[in-house]
């Protein structure tokens, strides 16, 4: 009991601060972009912010535990943020930001729907798409809106109703809200309209959700499992890591007609999402050229990427909670990540990758979700353990 306290102390330890690292660079970063303030004072007040926070919100548990009204300021919160986030799109020219996540959405999403093939048209940085089919389908209502910027706002509502329906605590659904609230890398997403904490932020909840649905066993119902899967591969390629330290271990235990309904459904899944974008190739040569992943691995060394594509395998077979599931996808990402940034700072120097654009450091961004998951799931009361 001593030992699993302890570990799981310095998981929940190093969760915030892996947290507040990838917070702070993007404070050094976009701090550095305006002269009033020193971006290392900034630096200082937002950590000393984020520790206050904490603290207070800590100490006011009990209280906020028997607030009888609090679902509604929850909700009425919620909103407020929503609307203010849904202004912020609207004020802010997409033509005008120098990264084209918002533009690459539209652009994959527009050639799809006219019939060209996605990955060779330009967007308004003069970059080709990197969106595999299953952004295609998620930014699809909003495009047809005629704002793929809104995908942000829509998926922090669809968080803040699920979270007011988890069977959680108070205090930990607040201590959510404030962890995403004062992260700069999650405002950053916002403001830059950008769908990248938005596809982990769906899938995180998609594992919550799965996890209560079908308790204490994943693969009950497991077509629908495969089609869940398949969308979600579908969306970025490193999604796998979750979806396979979630699924594997149950995968192996579960019956051969099982695993034949699973690998069969999902396979034809695979096709049929992807069946609007291979109706649109012109040639082999083509492909091989022009193709997503081209963009999706050129940071990290391949040999890198495929250690952590076959870790979560072995990992798996010694997890069987939603809990380990968020705790060990939050480490294998920091360590990924963090482990591309250093060796891209060795070859190239720290402030090439951080201050210029040699490392997009919106891909750090991937760690906040499951950092601020595993704070709230370890986060001195082990009672109010969130689930759906």
């Amino acid at each position: 009991m001593i030992k699993y306290f302890n570990r799981n102390r310095i998981l929940f330890f190093l969760s915030l601060i892996v947290y507040l690292l990838v917070n702070s660079l993007f404070v050094l970063k976009y701090g550095s972009r305006q002269n009033f303030v020193s971006q290392y004072l900034l630096l200082f007040l937002y950590i000393g912010m984020v520790g206050f926070g904490l603290y207070f919100i800590n100490k006011r548990k009990e209280v906020i535990n028997k607030a009888k009204h609090f679902k509604y300021y929850f909700l009425g919160g919620s909103l407020v943020v929503f609307i203010a986030f849904v202004l912020i799109n609207i004020f802010i020219d997409g033509n005008t930001l120098n990264t084209d996540r918002w533009s690459a959405m539209e652009v994959t999403i527009q050639s799809v729907l006219n019939g060209e093939y996605p990955y060779m048209v330009k967007d308004h940085l003069d970059q080709t798409s990197s969106n595999l089919p299953g952004l295609f389908y998620i930014g699809l209502p909003f495009y047809l809106i005629k704002d793929v910027g809104l995908l942000q706002p829509f998926v922090f509502l669809l968080m803040s109703f699920l979270l007011f329906k988890f069977k959680a605590s108070s205090y930990d659904k607040l201590l959510v809200l404030f962890l995403f609230l004062v992260s700069p890398a999650y405002l950053w997403e916002v403001f830059a309209k950008s769908d990248l904490m938005s596809n982990v932020i769906l899938l995180v909840l998609f594992l919550f959700f799965w996890s209560h649905t079908y308790k204490g066993g994943n693969f009950k119902n497991p077509i629908l499992l495969a089609f869940f899967c398949a969308f979600f591969v579908l969306t970025r390629v490193v999604v796998v890591i979750p979806l396979t330290l979630f699924l594997f271990g149950g995968f192996i235990k579960s019956s051969v007609i099982t695993k034949l309904k699973f690998v069969v459904s999902f396979l034809a899944f695979i096709l049929i999402i992807s069946l609007p974008f291979l109706i649109t190739i012109p040639d082999f040569e083509t492909v091989v050229k022009h193709n997503p992943f081209n963009h999706q691995t050129r940071y990290a060394p391949k040999i890198l990427q495929g250690l952590f594509i076959m870790l979560p395998f072995v990992i798996a077979l010694r997890i069987n909670t939603i809990q380990s599931t968020i705790k060990y996808s939050f480490l294998l990402f920091a360590v990924l990540l963090f482990l591309t940034l250093a060796i891209n700072s060795v070859e190239e120097g720290f402030n090439n990758n951080l201050y210029g654009n040699l490392f997009d450091i919106s891909y750090l961004g991937m760690i906040i979700p499951f950092s601020i998951f595993s704070i709230v799931l370890d986060f001195k009361n082990k009672k109010n353990t969130m689930h759906a």
